[in-house]
């Protein structure tokens, strides 16, 4: 995708195993939210060590220069929040001028056939 022009950006959330708990045990005494849980979510905590280091090789594996994950702190949201803003601003930024210019091309091949279009018969 990337070397078809495509703009990759991934990001992995990352929350500390005591957040993690603390959000499950938060989502168990709130009935509006607890469909959000299932006994597996429980049951797979005691993998966490081995969930990490599966990601950790999967995170360098999976990451290139065309396409880079982005690991990003999750544990407060807004802080989450903001980083993964600022990624999309800080990479898009870059390609402005290029876009504009694809845009404004485009719009001159539109204009272009609107103008046959509306060419009197003759």
């Amino acid at each position: 995708l990337a070397q078809n022009g495509m703009i990759i950006l991934k990001f992995y959330l990352h929350i500390s195993n005591e957040e993690q708990e603390k959000r499950l045990l938060a989502r168990q005494k709130d009935k509006t939210k607890a469909w959000k849980l299932s006994a597996a979510d429980w049951a797979e905590r005691k993998y966490w060590g081995a969930y990490q280091e599966a990601y950790e090789d999967a995170l360098s594996r999976c990451s290139t220069d065309e396409a880079p994950w982005y690991i990003v702190p999750a544990n407060k949201k807004w802080s989450r929040d903001l980083l993964v803003a600022r990624t999309l601003v800080d990479t898009l930024r870059q390609y402005k001028d290029q876009l504009l210019d694809k845009l404004v091309l485009r719009g001159e091949q539109e204009l272009a056939r609107i103008e046959q279009i509306q060419k009197p018969a003759g």
